[in-house]
């Protein structure tokens, strides 16, 4: 791996970080108290029932321990901004995601770190370089931790500087995960063209069975149509930008030869098949509710 890779790799995941938390402030998180029932629900769907959701696909699908790794470590990582736009366009609760997406980017600066060196052992610890928690603890919170802290510290002190250009921090961010994804495709294209339709399977498998749990359980729990709808966006949508940066730091980490390894793919694959599946999410859910 060249070290002009090692040094960009944080300092692209820092800048979308600072990107999101320029997007985000104190007082979103101020909803929690006005609706304590729907974001509890949807708290509890994202940090528990969506990596459980996920580790049970693995176990009916039995991938290879890179790509089960690379899942695993796909469900740890939080939606970001674009779960809140989506969460507009299929006329949810805006307030109740954005205030999901804060409380849960703030929450994955420990939860993240944490789940992740242990998923990484278990799938992977005999076969790679060992990953040490309190190293990916330090390395989440400069790159994450920092930069959204950061942003939000602007957003609170400079509102006419981020209301200017909080759309073009957010564009550049967009091409920096494009290009994270092309790398990723392209330092495992061999691998990636054989499992193409196992991975499209697993990601559309996981997509949907996410949506239907996240909008059927707040339902079950005598939560609104528009509350469970933005609730179902919430635990879909992961922050797969997230989840390539954290592989490239998990490869460096362990002295891997490639920038984006096997369990990149996964997150890779999750940022085209979403966009496809929230299409039909959106024209189902729009109007029900409203």
């Amino acid at each position: 791996m060249d070290s002009l890779s090692v040094a960009l790799l944080p300092l692209v995941l820092g800048f979308i970080m600072f990107a999101l938390g320029l997007s985000m402030q104190l007082t979103d998180i101020k909803y929690v108290f006005k609706a304590p029932k729907p974001f509890l629900i949807g708290f509890l769907s994202q940090l528990v029932i969506l990596p459980l959701v996920t580790l049970l696909l693995i176990l009916l699908f039995k991938p290879s321990p890179a790509f089960a790794f690379g899942f695993m470590l796909l469900s740890f990582c939080p939606g970001g901004v674009t779960s809140n736009v989506l969460s507009k366009l299929v006329h949810g609760n805006v307030a109740l995601s954005v205030a999901l997406t804060s409380v849960m980017s703030l929450v994955s600066i420990i939860t993240v770190p944490i789940l992740t060196t242990f998923a990484y052992r278990y799938y992977l610890g005999d076969e790679s370089g060992q990953v040490s928690l309190l190293s990916m603890g330090l390395k989440m919170f400069f790159i994450t931790a920092l930069p959204v802290g950061l942003g939000m510290l602007i957003n609170e002190k400079a509102s006419s500087f981020t209301n200017k250009h909080r759309n073009t921090f957010m564009n550049v961010a967009l091409v920096l995960f494009v290009i994270l994804v092309i790398l990723a495709v392209v330092s495992n294209r061999e691998m990636l063209l054989k499992e193409t339709g196992t991975l499209t399977l697993m990601v559309t498998t996981l997509l949907v069975t996410l949506f239907i749990v996240g909008v059927g359980l707040p339902r079950l729990l005598g939560v609104s149509w528009k509350n469970a709808k933005t609730i179902g966006v919430e635990v879909g949508i992961q922050n797969s930008t997230m989840a390539l940066a954290l592989s490239g730091l998990l490869a460096i980490s362990a002295n891997m030869d490639t920038m984006l390894p096997a369990f990149a793919l996964p997150a890779a694959v999750y940022s085209v098949v979403m966009y496809l599946l929230i299409v039909p999410y959106i024209l189902i859910f729009r109007k029900v509710g409203n």
